[in-house]
């Protein structure tokens, strides 16, 4: 029967571009490409997907890299993501979504995925390594430990040399956790990144490639810097390379039986998605704005755009891009001895006991967000529940640096460390390492001509191990976007 003119034939016919559950008497097929990319180096790659079914967005990308030195892994937050600098799916001659600072964008995702699933799924999938491991030692005996209070926590790890796992679940003494074997970068490990990740617009839709007569193509810049894409135990030992002969997408395309995707076609010569995309806005901070403490500090007012578009959410961050690590002089860059490299938002610090401020706002269409602006810890990761619906698997000190003896201290000092680095310390560690903002636009209006203005003051941000004192402050504003599929040609503009 034709569809053309029947409308009530029309609505029978399931939305097959949503992610969800389908009707019972359906039936789907799954057909699975593995495809090298048709351009490669060491700095970018290009696949070009085939045009046939719905593209699964769980496809994955598989990848790795090739390194001999000893004691190397991806960094803890972020893990195979840090090879990813900037990433774009192109539609013919149209990009229609993209990720600037990619690395630095997954270090904030991150921090919602719980930490079981860290330490059961991702450690080996996207070597995510930020599951949480309590350590119930008090003393050096077993009279003074304690069977219900945990003294500290540490990085979860399945590789103890020092101490046995038994050791540490009964309170014996301190010792190093290090990275597991299997997750080596000289024994050459594979991992994946999920389309989805890659592109949040593939989050809850699944392209008609069938549908759809331009290239459809995926394109990755990969990080330049060798030294920012791993974590090493002793810092520089050898650059690494992409793994080229290992890179490939695994493409997961849907078919449905009959004519379903041929009524689909002619029920739809239209197609329209909105969704949300990234633009992100960054900027150098000098030590100077930063301030040693409140009264030193700079009010910074940044205009970080979005001027014309409908934004929803802002992210940001302050990163120290230049880090040296301890012991390090300014020609002697070590991120990488970072439990998190480069991709550390950091937050003020706590002196002499007393915690340093970091106040904001955001002023856009001539009113600001917040009728004062705000400056305590608390709301400030309250913020980023409410903007993001969703909790971080983080602890106080992680977010703000706030509060004493939660993160793992040296093993002289009865703690236990992570690949030979202290997880408390605050150039290398995870102190005041997650210090991300969230600002939600809920009016859903047009950002006038001026743009949007973020109003920052950190009262302190002078870390001993931080000889480089700028940082690089960043902003990714979710913008709303529209597409349209037309008789199998795309179009791409902003809400």
């Amino acid at each position: 029967m034709s569809l053309e003119n029947n409308n009530d034939d029309r609505a029978k016919i399931p939305n097959l571009i949503r992610i969800g559950a389908i009707q019972s008497d359906m039936n789907m097929e799954i057909d699975t490409d593995v495809l090298d990319p048709v351009v490669f180096n060491n700095t970018f790659c290009r696949f070009v997907l085939n045009n046939k079914g719905f593209l699964h967005s769980f496809s994955k990308i598989v990848l790795g890299v090739n390194d001999t030195a000893s004691n190397k892994a991806f960094p803890a937050g972020v893990g195979i993501h840090s090879l990813i600098e900037r990433c774009a799916l192109k539609i013919g001659t149209k990009t229609i979504a993209e990720i600037d600072d990619f690395a630095h964008w997954m270090q904030y995702k991150s921090l919602f995925i719980d930490t079981d699933i860290n330490n059961e799924r991702e450690t080996f999938l996207t070597n995510r390594v930020m599951s949480h491991e309590f350590n119930y030692e008090t003393g050096s005996t077993t009279a003074t430990n304690s069977d219900v209070n945990a003294s500290n926590y540490y990085l979860k790890g399945q590789r103890y040399p020092n101490i046995t796992p038994e050791q540490i679940y009964n309170g014996y003494g301190g010792g190093n956790v290090e990275i597991a074997t299997v997750n080596e970068l000289k024994n050459t490990p594979l991992y994946s990144i999920s389309l989805s990740d890659l592109f949040p617009f593939l989050r809850f839709n699944q392209l008609p490639l069938y549908m759809i007569d331009q290239q459809v193509s995926i394109e990755l810049h990969f990080t330049p810097d060798a030294q920012q894409r791993v974590m090493s135990r002793t810092g520089p030992a050898g650059g690494n390379t992409i793994n080229e002969p290992e890179i490939r997408f695994i493409a997961d395309y849907i078919f449905y039986d009959g004519e379903i995707m041929n009524q689909y076609r002619e029920a739809n010569p239209t197609m329209t998605w909105n969704y949300v995309d990234y633009r992100l806005n960054k900027r150098t901070i000098s030590a100077s704005q930063l301030g040693a403490n409140a009264d030193a500090a700079s009010k910074i007012i940044m205009d970080i755009g979005g001027a014309g578009r409908i934004c929803s959410k802002i992210v940001a961050g302050l990163y120290n891009d230049n880090l040296i690590g301890t012991g390090g002089s300014a020609g002697d860059k070590k991120p990488d001895i970072s439990l998190l490299n480069i991709y550390s938002a950091k937050s003020p610090l706590t002196v002499s006991g007393n915690n340093q401020l970091f106040t904001t706002n955001l002023r856009y269409n001539d009113h600001y967000l917040y009728p004062l602006d705000r400056e305590n810890f608390a709301i400030h990761f309250n913020d980023v529940i409410q903007g993001e619906g969703n909790v971080p698997h983080i602890t106080r000190q992680e977010y703000s640096a706030e509060g004493t003896g939660g993160l793992s201290g040296a093993v002289a000092d009865g703690g236990i460390t992570y690949n030979n680095q202290v997880v408390s310390a605050t150039d290398i560690g995870l102190n005041g390492g997650f210090f991300n903002q969230v600002y939600r636009l809920n009016r859903n209006e047009r950002i006038n001509s001026r743009g949007l203005e973020l109003e920052v003051q950190y009262s302190s941000n002078a870390a001993s191990g931080m000889k480089d004192a700028s940082h690089t402050h960043r902003a990714w504003l979710e913008i709303l976007r529209s597409a349209t599929l037309t008789d199998g040609k795309f179009d791409v503009d902003f809400a």
